[in-house]
């Protein structure tokens, strides 16, 4: 009868959830005695609405009550979300034991042993991936992204683009790499792969505009600057600085000067800009306007100590000095405005020890709007914590 009341209290959960009246619904569920079901229940419910910490507490409870290989999947998921590897990667070695013919937890515990610093046992359980599902170009695409030396990241990268051709982050890879050990000629030839397959790309015409002005074929970097524009390409700045460079280089000085402004306009503290804009005054004879941008260069071409400052933050941090921490992460951040790790530290030192979740909400929107595609596990992390966060404001308030 308790199993029958259960599961309609269960089913009544689901359409409350459905409405987002899940604050109803866990009452109603936490009133109930405990089984793995009702844990379940409760962790569902806190999975869907991103309160991880919540999801991860009664999914541990459930799995307590019913080592379920489903259960243990869901629980390893949220604690990847939460940004906690270690405890996933736990998850899924039990995973493993319990079946070891689940080749994708496999994939996934290699990925994880990557993000806990352990490449190399993440790179053998790879290799032995890779020889089972021979199709699959991820194996060897992320045997390249984990391995140090060279030549065998390019082996890797090059194994998982015969498996597939048309593989984008395979692709990408091959390109930077090579242009990394200056093999240009081998660069050019998967962007120019790339770009007829994926002619629109914005990240590959990026890559072809940094060709175009090495090889000095500037009418092609002028061309592909145009279509990433046309493309509504979100880094501004680079379109509007490299326009007004390619015009530069094709005496095309008018051109170049309003390009140029308009790329001041997005970032007036970039020396290389008032460089250019030097340039384009010195070719047309206004030198002490020439001047007067060099000089300019030179003052705002000041060293970068945001990296000096980060290292002050983390030994405070590890002393305990958690005000100081968050003074010193701020002026790293301050110089050096692509300084993610001092944003990250300044976002969760706000949260968890300072305790002033406003601006630790802040900061981490600050960090998605900045470098929303530079790390993914982080990124994940990030969005999770605001999820979290804008919750308990809402519930606070």
């Amino acid at each position: 009868m308790k199993k029958i009341l259960l599961l309609v209290i269960i089913l009544r959960v689901l359409h409350l959830n459905a409405q987002e009246n899940y604050l109803q619904a866990i009452k109603q569920l936490q009133n109930q005695p405990d089984s793995a079901q009702k844990f379940e229940a409760l962790a569902k419910i806190y999975d869907d609405t991103g309160y991880d910490s919540k999801a991860i507490f009664y999914y541990q409870k459930a799995v307590e009550l019913q080592p379920d290989i489903k259960l243990m999947e869901r629980l390893a998921k949220v604690f990847s979300r939460y940004g906690k590897p270690a405890e996933a990667l736990k998850i899924r070695q039990k995973i493993d034991q319990l079946d070891s013919t689940a080749y994708r937890n496999k994939y996934l515990m290699a990925t994880l042993y990557a993000q806990t610093g352990k490449k190399d046992t993440a790179i053998v359980l790879l290799q032995k991936l890779a020889t089972i599902d021979t199709l699959n170009p991820n194996y060897p695409y992320k045997i390249g992204l984990y391995s140090n030396n060279m030549n065998k990241k390019l082996n890797a990268f090059s194994e998982a683009y015969h498996r597939d051709p048309q593989h984008k982050k395979t692709l990408m890879m091959l390109i930077k790499n090579y242009k990394r050990i200056k093999f240009l000629d081998s660069s050019d030839y998967y962007l120019h792969k790339a770009l007829k397959i994926y002619p629109d790309d914005t990240r590959f015409l990026r890559q072809n505009v940094i060709a175009a002005y090495r090889k000095k074929t500037y009418q092609t970097m002028l061309k592909t600057l145009q279509k990433l524009d046309s493309l509504h390409y979100d880094d501004v700045l680079f379109i509007k600085k490299n326009t007004g460079l390619a015009y530069l280089m094709l005496q095309k000085y008018q051109d170049a000067e309003t390009a140029l402004h308009q790329a001041l306009s997005l970032d007036a503290r970039d020396p290389i800009l008032y460089y250019y804009l030097g340039k384009v005054n010195q070719a047309t004879g206004r030198l002490k306007k020439a001047r007067q941008y060099f000089q300019t260069a030179i003052r705002l071409k000041k060293p970068k100590i945001d990296k000096e400052y980060f290292e002050l933050g983390m030994i405070a941090k590890t002393r305990k000095q958690y005000k100081t921490a968050f003074n010193y992460f701020k002026k790293a951040f301050d110089n050096n405005h692509k300084n993610t790790e001092a944003l990250l530290q300044m976002a969760i030192l706000s949260e968890t020890v300072l305790k002033q979740p406003d601006k630790a909400l802040r900061y981490y929107e600050d960090y998605l709007t900045r470098f929303d595609i530079k790390n993914k596990e982080q990124t994940r992390f990030v969005k999770s914590r605001i999820k979290d966060l804008k919750q308990k404001l809402f519930l606070k308030k």
